[in-house]
């Protein structure tokens, strides 16, 4: 599956420190990750032998502290962004199965405030997965 690819990627970002990264739940304590699939995305572009180019949407969000580090919890969307471009660059992507090969990962926003508690905050960023689906 698409989701568990990306999932399993992102736990490879150096940034997270080795922190498993959830799917579609995000706890309540600091340093918790997850990843949520966005209703947009769907096909990019179809082929007449029936291989097609897909994308699919997805927002990667932490629980963080909230108050002195906000400066920091900006700090590391915007590393995170930027690895996000290495791993395009360099071609190290996720792997997501049979018939399915990823051709590039990226933001498609700045990490950003999307709601907050008394010592802790959600940040998230916006992101986005164009894969290669074979026609079989």
């Amino acid at each position: 599956m698409v989701i568990d690819g990306i999932k399993t990627f992102l736990e490879t970002c150096p940034y997270l420190n080795g922190a498993e990264v959830g799917i579609d739940f995000l706890g309540s304590d600091a340093y918790e990750y997850t990843v949520e699939i966005m209703p947009e995305g769907g096909t990019i572009r179809k082929y007449t032998d029936g291989e097609c180019i897909k994308q699919v949407g997805f927002v990667f969000a932490s629980r963080n502290f909230y108050g002195a580090d906000n400066c920091k919890n900006i700090e590391f969307y915007e590393n995170f962004s930027l690895w996000l471009d290495e791993c395009t660059e360099n071609g190290t992507l996720p792997t997501l199965g049979d018939g399915l090969e990823a051709i590039g990962i990226e933001a498609e926003s700045s990490g950003y405030l999307y709601d907050s508690a008394k010592n802790t905050a959600r940040y998230q960023i916006q992101c986005r997965l164009i894969y290669h689906k074979s026609g079989k």
